[in-house]
């Protein structure tokens, strides 16, 4: 995340927008996950947040157990250590995955400053094995996606909007470099069969794994893109940049 307006500023504009008002019907329109402490900052914004998703959808133990901004089809996260990838969350996220909704994650969960990719969270490799064990062995469909010099449309100090810059989208995976199209699926079956290991030692390894596989993928991309301005100069006070 290079910007605060990565999402859904450039995918607004990718995306046709006959999705927008046929959402309901079509369900066309991403899902993301974002941090509650930074996506609600507000009594308002907690206020709108709905059920959820339709009950039609999932299934009732899990309406109570995240929550989710309706409007804006977000999926609610906590922040730090102790929650961790065993969040309900996720396993929301995997359910509309599974049932082949279009899910957008930023996969290193944190704002890093220095404009180049992070470490990724595992949480992206259990999003796909458990979609992949709620369709009964079919995996989804994974597509790395890139964008550069956001962070010059509308920096993370918060500055306002700027003009006139190019905002470059690659989408595809290692080898099949992309401008605003669709690329390439990532390759994961000869690491998704271990999803079902009655090991848990197993599965988390095979998380680790698939998240591997993610992040080269995102390098390639990466090498291939201009590269994001360097915003250090606005980190916070109380923080620094993530490690690389």
């Amino acid at each position: 995340m290079c910007s605060m307006f990565d999402d859904p500023g450039v995918l607004s504009i990718i995306m046709p927008w006959s999705w927008l008002w046929m959402d309901p019907v079509q369900n066309h329109v991403r899902w993301s996950l974002c941090a509650k402490e930074v996506c609600f900052k507000n009594e308002l914004l907690r206020s709108a947040s709905g059920p959820s998703l339709d009950s039609n959808f999932l299934p009732s133990p899990f309406i109570s157990e995240g929550s989710s901004f309706s409007p804006g089809k977000l999926f609610l996260w906590s922040e730090g250590k102790a929650a961790g990838v065993h969040q309900p969350v996720v396993s929301l996220a995997s359910m509309a995955l599974a049932s082949g909704q279009w899910v957008h994650v930023f996969p290193e969960g944190r704002i890093n400053y220095d404009g180049r990719l992070g470490p990724l969270r595992w949480g992206c490799g259990k999003l796909v094995c458990e979609a992949r064990q709620l369709t009964g062995g079919r995996d989804p469909v994974v597509l790395p996606f890139y964008h550069s010099n956001m962070g010059s449309v509308l920096p993370l100090s918060g500055g306002g909007f700027s003009v006139g810059h190019k905002v470059e989208v690659r989408i595809g995976a290692v080898g099949t470099p992309h401008t605003q199209q669709g690329g390439e699926p990532l390759q994961l079956a000869d690491l998704t069969c271990r999803c079902d290991s009655p090991s848990l030692a197993e599965q988390q390894e095979t998380w680790r794994l698939i998240t591997e596989r993610v992040r080269l993928a995102l390098l390639d991309l990466e090498r291939q893109s201009p590269p994001n301005p360097d915003q250090s100069a606005n980190v916070p006070a109380k923080g620094g940049p993530p490690p690389s």
